[in-house]
């Protein structure tokens, strides 16, 4: 049996060799960071990927378990989006693409990606991953979120479904766990960072590391999700 550990983290402008650190312990295969300080160089962190989004912030792609290899996939985006694609070679090939939805209109600019990725999503076995600064709760509050219902609609279209939603079995605007907390205030949480995988793949367990030092680190808390394989 084979199994793959992924987190996803808006990690709000800490840097990429300290939050790789602090995630390191869980031992996941792939990380998708956003909001990160960019870096040309992580000694003993493993193979990873980096795309400025501009001079004091970027994303990052990392794979902390030997056996997965990164290859970046070449921009089908607009400049200035920010995505960031990879074939991940190792025990369970697979697409990842992470994504870090950008303002003002939040469900447009995810729209648009899924549809310049659509061949790379239809090609093979793809998880979506990342800050999408959209939910069904916060689309009737925020209306650059106005249309939550679209995302939805194109992942199902492309064969993929929310880890957490599939593993929890709560309809999406019933998520008793939020990944984020508006200017940090628990009184301001909402569910908006998601993890999209293969409806035929079997997810074993999904965690919100919701404890005091990750509320610390960032006003987003770290999406960790694990699959299985026979």
């Amino acid at each position: 049996m084979s199994s793959l550990r992924l987190i996803a983290w808006n990690c709000h402008h800490g840097s990429l060799s300290t939050r790789l650190a602090e995630l390191a312990s869980f031992a996941p295969a792939i990380v998708f960071l956003q909001e990160c300080k960019p870096t040309r160089t992580l000694p003993m962190m493993g193979p990873f990927l980096t795309q400025r989004v501009n001079a004091q912030k970027g994303i990052a792609l990392a794979s902390l378990n030997a056996d997965y290899r990164l290859a970046k996939l070449k921009p089908r985006a607009n400049r200035g989006r920010a995505v960031m694609g990879a074939t991940v070679s190792g025990p369970v090939p697979f697409t990842a693409l992470g994504v870090w939805s950008q303002g003002p209109h939040y469900v447009d600019d995810v729209m648009r990606t899924l549809h310049a990725y659509d061949k790379v999503l239809r090609s093979g076995a793809t998880i979506v991953m990342g800050d999408l600064n959209s939910g069904t709760n916060l689309a009737g509050t925020r209306s650059p979120n106005k249309g939550h219902s679209r995302i939805l609609d194109r992942f199902a279209d492309l064969g993929l479904v929310s880890a957490y939603h599939a593993f929890h079995h709560f309809e999406h605007g019933q998520e008793k766990h939020p990944t984020y907390r508006h200017q940090r205030k628990p009184s301001q949480p909402w569910h908006i960072d998601f993890c999209f995988v293969p409806v035929g793949w079997v997810v074993v367990g999904v965690e919100v590391l919701d404890g005091k030092e990750w509320a610390t680190r960032s006003d987003h808390l770290p999406l960790k999700v694990d699959v299985q394989f026979a």
